[in-house]
């Protein structure tokens, strides 16, 4: 294998890509691990405010149903026809059968001091065997029902709100509305629409009233909790809360699945009010999120890899150049007898600080030759190319009087300002000895911005710099060559080497552009 061959397998081995990609992916599987495990401490915080809310909801719309019921009643209560021995029943029932549908109530009816209630059209009938009627006439207090089995054709499921009717301390009979059952399944439904929410109603003696998640009717709800791992909570503790109306919480765990419960009584009822929420609805929710982010993150990496790729790949091509020189290096070293050997890398290592001057930051001059020629090689024949040859004036003045400290300065100041015009006119610039610097700029268009350069390069050049307490103004010569058609770069430093002993000799400070 070839020197140059053996040079561009180790340069390419220098230049991988492997380290890149590896912590770009160990980056990736961070944020993916850091994604993954943040969703579940915020699904877990999610579950209880969603929770909450839902719960909310439900006891809300459920109590006010139940309340607006219980005030109805109250108004019609206060009536005096309902009091009148001498108006027939039927005729007292008229009323409310007028007002049933308006308030989407099963019926509303009226019941005597007998227990007998009166419906239009029907014979009355008795409600004595009724517990929570005669409840209502021993308490004189309203009455809420569990849900039963009701209605004309005795298999309709409804609850049953019941109001007294008092003259003094005598009950004289009683007011009652019919709630189908479905309406509040309705309610239980559209109070957790907004979440992914369950709900579920259970009566007094802790059976399953009404259910958004497909419960079994008239079962009891604690042998449902029996199945389930609890956390924090025994199936007895939670049915002996319920019994005291005592509200709370409890986690439970259940078919691979995480869940959160609230629970509270329902104001005026025996009722108790249950709103579960589950752990993979709300993570897959926040997961389906949070992907879209890690998806960015993953064409970010991409596009950054992209870059790098692009930069490095760019940067390849100094690489060649300083191998051409390194090459040359080595054929002075070992008069062309290479070692096989010969590690690039250490080549590389040894001969990298002699590529830039370590003072000024510019290239040294070897450097800049290459660099230069290389530059005039390729930029096209419509725009307009100059070398400046550029020398520090007075600079052995300012070594013997204030130290080789304050020249070092001055010529560090030249090197940042040279270094700007290089970067803005796409150029090239090196220390060509101690005091001199040389410049090629190649993208100038015209005659006027020519001027304009050199004028504000000569203006910028004119400073001051500080030293031991006071400032002290420097300033430079420069000598200008612009390239004619077939001029190499040798005579364009030549050239402007003219200029600037020109310059030089005629009061210094300015440039001078070189002339046949």
């Amino acid at each position: 294998m070839s020197a140059k061959r053996n040079q561009r397998v180790q340069r390419e081995d220098v230049l991988t890509y492997s380290p890149i990609l590896k912590y770009m992916m160990i980056f990736f599987t961070a944020a993916m691990f850091i994604v993954l495990v943040g969703g579940i401490f915020i699904s877990a915080q999610r579950m209880k405010k969603d929770a909450r809310a839902a719960h909310k909801s439900v006891e809300t719309q459920v109590t006010n149903r139940v309340n607006e019921s219980l005030k109805l009643l109250e108004s019609l209560a206060v009536q005096p026809e309902y009091y009148d021995p001498s108006l027939p029943p039927l005729k007292k029932v008229e009323k409310l059968d007028r007002i049933t549908e308006k308030y989407g109530y099963m019926m509303i009816c009226y019941v005597d001091a007998d227990m007998n209630v009166y419906t239009i059209g029907e014979e009355p009938a008795s409600l004595a065997s009724r517990d929570y009627m005669q409840q209502l006439f021993s308490t004189g207090k309203p009455q809420v029902t569990d849900s039963f089995l009701a209605g004309a054709d005795g298999v309709t499921l409804n609850y049953t709100v019941a109001y007294p009717l008092k003259k003094g301390n005598k009950i004289t009979g009683c007011l009652f509305c019919a709630i189908y059952f479905d309406d509040v399944v309705d309610i239980l439904k559209k109070a957790v629409e907004t979440s992914d929410a369950q709900a579920v109603l259970i009566g007094s003696k802790g059976q399953i009233m009404s259910s958004t998640s497909n419960l079994q009717y008239g079962e009891p709800y604690i042998d449902y909790v029996r199945e389930a791992h609890n956390i924090g909570v025994t199936a007895d503790q939670l049915e002996t809360e319920l019994l005291a109306k005592t509200p709370g919480t409890y986690w439970s765990y259940r078919d691979g699945n995480l869940y959160y419960t609230m629970y509270n009584n329902i104001e005026n009822t025996d009722w108790d009010i249950l709103t579960t929420i589950d752990f993979w609805s709300i993570y897959r929710t926040i997961i389906s999120g949070f992907l879209v982010i890690v998806a960015l993150m993953a064409v970010l990496c991409s596009v950054i890899f992209f870059l790098v790729k692009r930069f490095i790949s760019k940067q390849k091509e100094v690489v060649d150049m300083l191998v051409q020189s390194i090459q040359e290096l080595e054929e002075k070293i070992y008069q062309d007898e290479r070692p096989d050997n010969m590690d690039f890398r250490e080549i590389i290592r040894l001969t990298s600080n002699g590529l830039s001057d370590g003072l000024t930051g510019v290239v040294t001059r070897s450097v800049f030759l290459k660099q230069a020629q290389a530059q005039l090689d390729k930029i096209p024949g419509d725009k307009i190319t100059i070398l400046c040859f550029v020398d520090l004036d007075n600079l052995k003045k300012l070594n013997d009087t204030y130290g080789h400290k304050t020249g070092d300065t001055a010529l560090k100041s030249i090197g940042y300002i040279l270094r700007e015009y290089e970067k803005n006119y796409d150029g090239v610039v090196g220390r060509y000895g101690g005091d001199e610097f040389v410049m090629l700029l190649t993208d100038i268009d015209d005659e006027d911005e020519l001027r304009s350069v050199l004028e504000s390069l000569v203006l910028r050049l004119h400073s001051d710099i500080g030293t031991k307490g006071e400032s002290l103004p420097i300033q430079c010569s420069v000598g200008v060559a612009v390239r004619q058609q077939g001029s190499s770069l040798e005579q364009m430093i030549a050239n402007a080497d003219e200029a600037l002993y020109f310059v030089k000799q005629n009061g210094k400070g300015y440039y001078k552009i070189y002339q046949d």
